[in-house]
């Protein structure tokens, strides 16, 4: 349930802090007094889209927040609420603040969440009702999913839709392979040249610049033999070679080590530079002796370099992007190669999965059609307690084609008159009947609804006083094992409840604010009275207001 809210610069709203309480709950005031921008507040707080003409000053931050005491049942039921909760905690806290800045921080339990993670723990604890949510009554599309919560029919749901999701997979094969076969000749034709000409050379990133290095080599043979002959003079030469100059150098060396046998270390990296200077000058004599490429060597790796390059003009820019057409071409020709066997495996796939899936259609079907007897005289029953005296109800279930949800087409029919047949609910219903077809819906779905707060925000427009009385009850007998809050203008309707407050607006220093009370009971009946005959309570309307009280308490 929901203990607080608290709603700071957000329309008419300076600074509000709103206390609820267990079971039934009714909020009343004069028309534009606020009640709804309350109901607005919570539905943003709760994830939906914020204008900022909705934010009351634009030099302070919005703040919204809602304070939520959850049942170990509801925890236990939704994963995602474990996630903000201790094993101790059943007080989630949402808060949402738009900033200065632009900025929107959203947080649970302190907590940084996104808009959508926002939309999802606001879908498991509350479901709201608005003069527009009764529309949603007369989609035709919003009908199935309504049969399907009372149905208890989600694991197969999901067997079949993982099913069906395969079946279109195989269908968009299966039309690829249709459009290849017109053209499948010509294009097996133009890949089979791709990969032959694809298949000249090893593509390999590794050989392709190990052949590139060894062109190099071989076409600058000339300069790397003088560059070669030249060091090892300098190294070589018995004159003015570097062997000479370190063998002059170790006389020296020694006359030094004679005098400061300190200096002896410098004799040992002497050594170290002779036997470097040493095998360098046999590593050079070596690499000069097999500077001698044969030509028709030569010639091949220049005709493998060229072909590695006139690939990459064709099929890179680089050799990896080579390697990737060549990847692509095979899996093509393997593709356009078996494209009567694939044919052939994909068409009994699919009459496998089309028996699968119309068996698990099939009882699905079942499970809708025994629900839909149900739901027919739970909704007669309660339309009738709800001022339809003659109504018959019926939930219609058609066979269709395969899809998503299985091959029912559902829609509810309504006849709330005498002697007239059963229609479309969208054609036949008015606003006040949708509103008394959604309460009844609420009732039948009940027990297969898990979200702990029901809100309705004037579900009373179109209804009668006598009307508001059975209204009234209904939303009291939904009470029963989960918070309702209600926005109604009706008496009859806010007797019914556990808490009344009163929304009340008011100009204090040239703008006007919004406050809300909670009323005792002589309020109470003070506001009743005044629900009933006008701003101003009379002595008859104050004693049917205490009598309606008394009545509806009972």
């Amino acid at each position: 349930m929901i203990n607080s809210i608290t709603i700071r610069n957000f329309g008419l709203i300076d600074d509000l802090s709103l206390e609820l309480g267990a079971g039934f709950n009714a909020l009343s005031g004069e028309t534009g007094a606020g009640k709804s921008i309350i109901i607005e507040a919570l539905r943003i707080c709760l994830g939906a889209r914020m204008n900022s003409s909705q934010i009351r000053d634009s030099t302070r931050p919005c703040v919204l927040e809602v304070v939520f005491d959850l049942s170990t049942e509801i925890m236990e039921r939704n994963n995602l609420l474990k996630d903000f909760l201790s094993k101790e905690e059943t007080s989630l806290i949402v808060s949402r603040v738009y900033t200065l800045d632009g900025k929107n921080k959203i947080k649970i339990n302190g907590l940084t969440v996104t808009v959508a993670q926002l939309k999802k723990i606001g879908s498991i604890l509350i479901d709201l009702h608005g003069p527009c949510d009764h529309q949603m009554l007369l989609l035709k599309e919003s009908h199935i999913g309504m049969l399907d919560r009372l149905s208890g029919i989600n694991d197969l749901l999901t067997l079949y839709r993982g099913n069906f999701d395969r079946l279109s997979e195989l269908n968009c094969q299966l039309r690829e392979i249709h459009r290849n076969t017109q053209s499948r000749e010509r294009e097996l034709d133009m890949i089979s040249y791709q990969i032959k000409e694809l298949s000249q050379v090893d593509l390999n990133q590794e050989k392709y610049s190990d052949y590139l290095g060894e062109q190099t080599r071989r076409n600058n043979i000339g300069e790397l033999c003088q560059y070669a002959s030249e060091l090892t003079s300098l190294l070589g030469d018995d004159n003015i070679g570097l062997e000479e100059s370190i063998r002059k150098a170790f006389i020296l060396m020694n006359k030094l080590n004679h005098i400061d046998t300190t200096t002896n270390d410098f004799a040992q990296d002497l050594n170290l530079i002779q036997e470097t200077s040493s095998q360098l000058l046999f590593k050079l004599n070596e690499y000069a002796r097999n500077l001698n490429f044969d030509s028709g060597q030569t010639a091949q790796i220049n005709k493998t370099c060229d072909i590695y390059n006139s690939l990459s003009r064709k099929y890179g820019p680089e050799i990896k992007d080579v390697i990737t057409f060549f990847d692509q071409a095979q899996q093509r020709h393997d593709f356009l190669i078996n494209l009567e066997h694939s044919d052939k495996e994909i068409r009994k796939e699919k009459v496998q999965l089309e028996e699968e899936l119309n068996r698990v259609a099939e009882q699905i079907s079942k499970k809708r059609f025994k629900v839909a007897k149900s739901l027919k005289n739970i909704i007669e029953k309660e339309l009738l307690e709800l001022g339809f005296s003659k109504v018959l109800f019926d939930c219609k279930i058609e066979k269709t084609a395969f899809k998503n949800d299985g091959y029912d087409d559902v829609e509810f029919y309504i006849s709330p008159n005498p002697g007239e047949s059963l229609k479309p609910l969208a054609s036949i219903v008015s606003s006040g009947e949708s509103a008394r077809v959604m309460m009844a819906l609420k009732k039948a779905l009940v027990k297969a609804d898990p979200v702990p707060v029901l809100i309705f925000d004037e579900i009373d427009a179109q209804i009668g006083g006598r009307l508001g009385t059975v209204t009234g009850l209904k939303l009291k007998e939904l009470s029963w094992g989960r918070q309702v809050i209600v926005i109604t203008h009706l008496p009859q309707i806010a007797s019914f409840a556990d808490i009344h407050y009163k929304v009340i607006k008011q100009v204090n220093s040239g703008r006007t604010v919004v406050s809300v009370l909670r009323l005792t009971e002589s309020n109470r009946v003070k506001e009743l009275a005044q629900m009933m005959s006008g701003s101003q309570e009379t002595k008859i309307s104050l004693s049917h207001a205490k009598d309606m009280l008394s009545q509806a308490q009972r």
